[in-house]
């Protein structure tokens, strides 16, 4: 039997959790009930990361799935990234500087917490089971997020908020911290929406019909490949890729597809190649000079790592070889469904954001010591170090391979081997010694 450390909520717990689930209010976000709402989701999350990294059952999707309470992660992901832009200047407007960054924090990475699992879910085609029509509202989410790794400059979602110059002020922090979490939950949202591409058999025509009449992903997909925001370079030339954090590509490693890049493609040639999706994009003059961009990116190279592109190769050829449109799209007329989730928030708190601020800031603002300690407490264990550890995959200092094995002195670097080790000790010794002083 498998010991209870193994596990970050266990087994019988699993059920009771997700039993328990249901959508929140912007009323309650920093009420204790809200902060142990947060807290089962980040739980689950950690659960599942640590079923797929381990290869074991995953339980949390399964009663994600079989209680039906996927579109509950849909609306919270809405309802925050609502929060951020209707309530959150006001917030500010009305406290100024917090006094620390626990509270917002929390209400902020509840939207990354929500996104993780999502990705996570929709991995398994059983998904489609529970995807109503809220899959509409899904869509509309994922790819906004999505369009804004195309525009570095469309993360400062917080342009209405004035910031002092004091460099280590609380809300510089948190806007800091943010930003990151946008750029994740961007790269999440491809994982999300080629997981439903994939679904395409599966999930209603509306969805389709969503995804390319209206959204014209394969244009998005597009710039995604001309752009690579998974990829970037530092001051040094070193080049870094992405995947759950930034990593740096080993010179063996140069050429290989990343994971967003490889579903981008994917997503790609089930967009333009499924009979199921045709119907619905019509290659106009505009679409056909962009699809043909992607043909420069279809080298050998890529072709070796992802062999079904083949077939996605030969079809863009005879696209640019015809050099005409394809026939205007046929499918039959039907009443197209409009998102709920988002425009019942607006509709709700119409015209009394500056009054929900200010009912929220008796909690995310709060000063009072014992109820930031019983916040604390109820989080304690979403932030204990020892679970993290677990879940989070470990680089090696040395050769940036996954590592199980760490420092003895301090704690704090992670090899993959005795030699790694030794071969860094030189670089770390100092680090180490300051550590080991600090903690002293």
């Amino acid at each position: 039997m498998a010991n209870h450390a193994e596990y970050i909520v266990s087994p019988w717990e699993i059920e009771a959790y997700v039993q328990s689930l249901d959508v929140s209010c912007l009323e309650s976000f920093g009420t204790k009930s809200w902060l142990d709402f947060h807290k089962k989701l980040a739980l689950l999350n950690q659960q599942s990361v640590l079923e797929i990294t381990g290869l074991r059952e995953e339980s949390v999707m399964e009663w994600f799935i079989s209680l039906k309470k996927v579109f509950i992660l849909i609306y919270e992901a809405i309802q925050i990234d609502v929060w951020k832009h209707k309530a959150f200047p006001h917030l500010i407007v009305l406290n100024g500087e917090p006094s620390s960054t626990f509270m917002l924090f929390s209400v902020l990475y509840h939207e990354v917490v929500v996104v993780s699992l999502l990705e996570n879910i929709l991995f398994h085609c059983e998904s489609a089971e529970t995807l109503d029509d809220t899959v509409i509202d899904l869509i509309d989410y994922a790819v906004q997020r999505v369009m804004m790794l195309l525009n570095e400059k469309s993360l400062e979602i917080y342009e209405n908020v004035e910031l002092n110059n004091d460099p280590n002020s609380c809300l510089r922090e948190i806007l800091e911290k943010q930003k990151v979490f946008e750029f994740d939950i961007g790269m999440r949202c491809i994982s999300i929406l080629h997981y439903l591409i994939e679904l395409s058999d599966n999930i209603p025509l509306c969805a389709i019909s969503r995804m390319l009449a209206v959204h014209d992903v394969p244009y998005l997909f597009v710039q995604l490949i001309e752009n690579q925001p998974w990829k970037k370079q530092d001051e040094e030339g070193e080049t870094f890729t992405y995947d759950a954090s930034w990593r740096k590509i080993k010179a063996e490693e140069a050429g290989k597809i990343n994971k967003r890049e490889g579903q981008v493609w994917f997503a790609l040639r089930e967009l333009l190649l499924n009979p199921k999706c045709s119907p619905y994009y019509e290659i106009t003059e505009h679409r056909l000079a962009q699809l043909s961009k992607l043909q420069r990116y279809l080298h050998e190279d890529v072709l070796d790592q992802v062999a079904p592109l083949i077939e996605l190769k030969r079809w863009l050829s005879y696209l640019s070889m015809s050099g005409t449109p394809s026939s205007k799209a046929t499918c039959a007329v039907q009443v197209e469904l409009l998102p709920q989730i988002k425009s019942s928030i607006l509709e709700k708190h119409h015209k009394k954001w500056k009054k929900l601020a200010k009912h929220q800031s008796k909690y995310l603002f709060t000063t009072d010591a014992s109820y930031i300690k019983d916040a604390a407490q109820i989080l304690s264990d979403v932030y204990d170090a020892e679970k993290l550890d677990r879940v989070e995959v470990k680089r090696c200092f040395s050769c940036q391979e996954p590592s199980k094995k760490r420092c003895s002195k301090c704690k704090e670097a992670w090899y993959c081997s005795r030699q790694c080790q030794v071969k860094d000790w030189e670089n770390h010794k100092k680090i180490c010694d300051k550590i080991t002083k600090t903690e002293q």
